[in-house]
């Protein structure tokens, strides 16, 4: 099924001028695909040279995707510097039908800084390989980037207004309050780590805080409150959300675990933020964990977001993994994981939504065959009585 229709920034076509007058452009990349078929995964061709606010940039194209592990299912689109002056971006990729109607498009959540010549950054998930090529047209395909500049001043040309409004700078000065926990009135105990903040704040932003800080809840008179069932690194995440109005740096949501690859440890915390967004009423970071999740499906992740989307009331979350877990072979690795036992045990419609949408009754005797070493004979017996069980109470 091809992608979704989305809209997307209308960015100036391929002009801009001084920063002060204009400060984002667009650049339209038209590209023979027989050209870059076969180039295999990790390797990528380039734009020509684009200008955009006096700063030249390139976009970087992996046909067959970035990562070795994604086993070329992605295209990956990467947005590349070209200039030496540090500069804050906000871009956009688009790829476009033969209509020149934008099928899929990304937007950078946050301002990204691009310091020197080379850098790049981007999208090594932009959108499925198989769903790009069905935008083919006559060997061809299109993709917009759209490039907003945010910084910096010394760009401008001269002019005769003299009148600079820079970017706000308050989600930077809150992030400073926060972590300065300069006249913090509220400490926060959360697995054994203390977490310092301002009781004002936090009612401003969140229903839920102001509730307990100050209304008729016993927390209101509190100094400090305890968290439970809460990991400290994601309630870390939830209070620089809460005064910046931002995710945090990947870097800081995934640090190293063995076993892991940072990929799949962001995914987890994006999981347990999705939970704890909901607990707090955060309806913006909760959709912003859902934007994440949804982007980064896979058969080892997917039952427990799915879970966790039927838990907490997501449906479109929902209904993209459902599409996702669906198809056979991904239902048969989903399967194999300790997530699935827990989606089968503690949202077993689940299950009957499954077989409704695609005909799974037949996963149950394909999988008895298709158990390989990876499944235990208990386990897949576990799984099948559990599945038989549910579809018998239907």
């Amino acid at each position: 099924m091809p992608p979704r229709r989305t809209t997307h920034t209308d960015f100036t076509d391929h002009a801009s001028t001084s920063l002060t007058e204009i400060t984002s452009g667009s650049y339209r990349l038209t590209a023979g695909f027989s050209q870059v078929k076969g180039i295999g995964i990790g390797n990528f061709f380039m734009s020509p040279k684009f200008t955009i606010g006096g700063l030249e940039w390139y976009i970087k194209c992996y046909p067959e995707g970035y990562y070795a592990k994604d086993k070329g299912k992605y295209v990956s689109l990467y947005l590349s510097y070209a200039s030496e002056t540090e500069v804050g971006v906000i871009f956009e990729f688009c790829l476009l039908d033969q209509l020149g109607n934008a099928v899929t498009s990304l937007r950078s959540r946050n301002t990204h800084t691009f310091r020197m010549h080379g850098k790049y950054k981007g999208w090594s998930k932009f959108m499925k390989r198989d769903d790009f090529e069905k935008y083919i047209s006559d060997d061809h395909f299109e993709i917009i980037c759209g490039v907003m500049i945010i910084s910096p001043k010394s760009l401008a040309e001269p002019n005769n207004c003299l009148i600079v409004v820079p970017p706000s700078d308050l989600p930077d000065q809150l992030g400073q309050l926060l972590r300065s926990k300069e006249s913090a009135d509220i400490t926060f105990v959360v697995g054994g780590e203390i977490f310092y903040a301002h009781k004002l704040v936090l009612a401003l932003r969140s229903p839920v805080f102001k509730a307990e800080l100050f209304g008729s809840m016993k927390e209101n008179h509190a100094e400090k409150i305890v968290i439970k069932d809460m990991e400290p690194i994601v309630f870390k995440a939830l209070l620089h959300f809460i005064y910046t109005d931002s995710l945090p740096e990947e870097k800081e949501l995934s640090s190293d675990v063995e076993g892991l690859d940072a990929q799949k440890i962001l995914t987890i915390m994006m999981q347990h933020l999705l939970v704890a967004a909901d607990r707090y009423a955060l309806e913006r970071l909760k959709l912003m964990c859902q934007e994440e999740l949804s982007k980064n499906i896979s058969a080892a992740t997917v039952a427990t977001t799915l879970a966790l989307a039927e838990q907490h009331n997501c449906p479109q979350l929902k209904a993209t993994c459902l599409e996702f877990a669906t198809t056979q072979d991904n239902y048969f690795r989903m399967a194999s994981t300790d997530g699935y036992k827990h989606l089968v045990l503690s949202c077993p419609s689940i299950l009957k939504e499954i077989e409704e949408k695609h005909g799974a009754t037949t996963f149950v005797e394909d999988f008895a065959e298709q158990a390989d070493d990876d499944i235990s004979h208990d386990h897949m017996f576990s799984l099948l009585k559990l599945f038989r069980c549910n579809r018998s109470k239907k």
